[in-house]
């Protein structure tokens, strides 16, 4: 498997490193991101670009901004105008677009003057710009704004969902979160409410299951409806790897998808878990246990991170640092 590289910064200028502390891809950035799988966004002056793993500038130029690829392509700015460059790096789409969303499912929202449309990754224009927003594919189906409220449209362009929401979340699992007034619920492709519009907040279904919202009393329902995990928590967010994060009287655990605390509801503040490491906060500092609870990494950082192919960002003392599972300095940067 390859290896991951990790931005640090040496006498003023970005490298990159692998998870021993070499220095893989030599300083001379002045501006560096974490990779996403192949590629990494890097900046020299003022422009910006995308390096592969051996530090290596994918094609000839650089430009005012560019976003992450997804479906391929990359989002690319020059001169407040976006347009679309492949992973060799050529520019497919010509930055000529006042806005542009990266593409999902083969297509990309485009603003063309004050409305949206979308186009295809030839650069054609498969859906006319005539909404006021528009949002990325999902499921082979999109949000749009016209008229003031929220529908879904089709690859085809056709409307399959009236625009009739105040507020929408694309399609997830099947279902998508709608709003009428001040409340939400959800409905299916074909636009039918199956979760009855009730809840004051409602997320996306993840893993089978939707995180909601009731007289302030977060829970977990499945796609009949049924509060499968009650509404009894403070705060709570969509389950990730079979495991949600809970919060009861401002302090924080996880639990697993039969209600269980699979770690307790006692931390100040909880953020991932990665590789079979929790971060969690107490008294202001940030370590990492394991899933019985014991700490693997005493709470002496200032800021943590997941841990990626056995190494995490972390911050003490206004330094960064990298380290292993067991605490141990991989790397420190100014």
């Amino acid at each position: 498997m390859e290896k991951m590289l990790y931005p640090v910064k040496i006498n003023g200028k970005y490298g990159y490193i692998d998870n021993t502390g070499e220095v893989i891809v030599e300083p001379k950035f002045d501006y560096a991101e974490d990779f996403i799988n192949d590629f990494a966004i890097i900046g020299i002056e003022d422009k910006f670009g995308f390096i592969n793993k051996e530090g290596s500038l994918i094609g000839e130029n650089l430009y005012d901004d560019v976003y992450e690829f997804t479906d391929g392509l990359a989002t690319i700015e020059v001169k407040g105008k976006k347009g679309f460059m492949n992973k060799e790096g050529e520019v497919v789409i010509n930055p000529e677009y006042k806005e542009a969303n990266g593409f999902s499912q083969g297509l990309a929202a485009v603003q063309v003057n004050y409305k949206w449309g979308y186009i295809n990754k030839e650069g054609q224009v498969v859906i006319e710009p005539e909404f006021l927003d528009a949002f990325d594919f999902s499921e082979d189906l999109a949000l749009v704004q016209l008229g003031g409220k929220l529908g879904y449209v089709n690859k085809e362009g056709k409307m399959v969902i009236e625009p009739k929401f105040d507020y929408a979340y694309g399609f997830s699992e099947g279902l998508a979160a709608v709003q009428l007034k001040s409340n939400y619920g959800y409905i299916d492709k074909d636009g039918n409410t199956v979760i009855k519009i009730k809840y004051h907040t409602a997320n996306d279904f993840n893993e089978g299951l939707a995180c909601v919202e009731l007289n302030n009393k977060y829970g977990f329902i499945n796609k009949d409806g049924e509060a499968v995990i009650p509404l009894k928590y403070d705060w709570a967010d969509n389950f990730y790897e079979g495991f949600a994060t809970v919060a009861i009287d401002e302090k924080y655990g996880f639990i697993d998808k039969d209600g269980n605390e699979v770690i307790p509801v006692k931390f100040d503040n909880v953020d991932t878990i990665s590789e079979g490491l929790i971060s969690v906060e107490v008294n202001g500092k940030w370590g990492y246990i394991d899933k019985e609870c014991n700490f693997i990494i005493e709470p002496i950082y200032d800021e943590v991170s997941k841990f990626v192919d056995g190494v995490s960002r972390v911050i003490l003392e206004n330094r960064t640092k990298y380290i292993n599972k067991n605490g141990e300095n991989v790397f420190s940067r100014e």
